[in-house]
């Protein structure tokens, strides 16, 4: 008996479903006006996208796209953008503990199944205020942007990778250092991010 009374006070066998404060997939999260804050951003009108995939279930439904993008970057630089959106709708099973181990750092040496895993040292989490219940950027190498929210079962995320290609003509010029110019920091783009996965979650 006072195994079970312990079992009920640390809340094991709560059933109750996480709160998706009616979300539902009625679109993709690429249609319509949904990205234009982060599209405007990127500073092209060119876009190509993807078909969303679906999946609905008893527990989980999903929607993912993609969006493509290019567009010139300041001066003598050009972007290629990929932007990954997936909406996830956890209706069973309280998504927050997998939330935060989600959201830790990542490199590409990270392997679950080896001995010497490794987290590449330029990744980093930043807690980002004041956005659904809890919300993380996370920053790999200055061309990888992932910003992804939480609120109650609800995940929206949206991914940002870059790749930036010097257009001038030669060799890149050196900064003031002496090292070659580095093209414009991908964090030009972290409130178009913010204000993106605003407008997807109250669309």
């Amino acid at each position: 008996m006072a195994w079970a009374l312990t079992l009920q006070g640390i809340g094991y066998g709560d059933v109750s479903p996480p709160d998706l404060h009616h979300y539902r997939i009625a679109e993709s999260p690429c249609s319509g006006d949904n990205l234009k804050p982060l599209t405007d951003a990127l500073g092209t009108s060119r876009f190509e996208v993807t078909p969303a995939v679906t999946r609905t279930g008893s527990v989980l439904d999903q929607a993912q796209c993609v969006l493509t993008a290019q567009a010139p970057v300041g001066t003598h630089w050009h972007a290629s953008y990929a932007v990954t959106v997936t909406v996830e709708l956890h209706k069973k099973t309280n998504p927050a503990p997998e939330f935060e181990d989600r959201n830790r750092p990542h490199g590409p040496n990270l392997d679950p199944d080896s001995s010497t895993a490794a987290i590449d040292e330029t990744d980093r989490v930043v807690p980002v205020p004041d956005l659904g219940d809890k919300a993380y950027l996370l920053v790999g190498n200055e061309l990888d942007q992932t910003l992804t929210v939480l609120q109650g079962g609800a995940v929206f995320t949206i991914g940002v990778d870059a790749y930036e290609q010097w257009t001038g003509s030669g060799e890149v010029p050196p900064d003031v250092n002496g090292y070659p110019q580095q093209p414009p920091s991908m964090s030009r783009l972290h409130p178009a991010l913010i204000a993106t996965i605003r407008r997807l979650m109250s669309a």
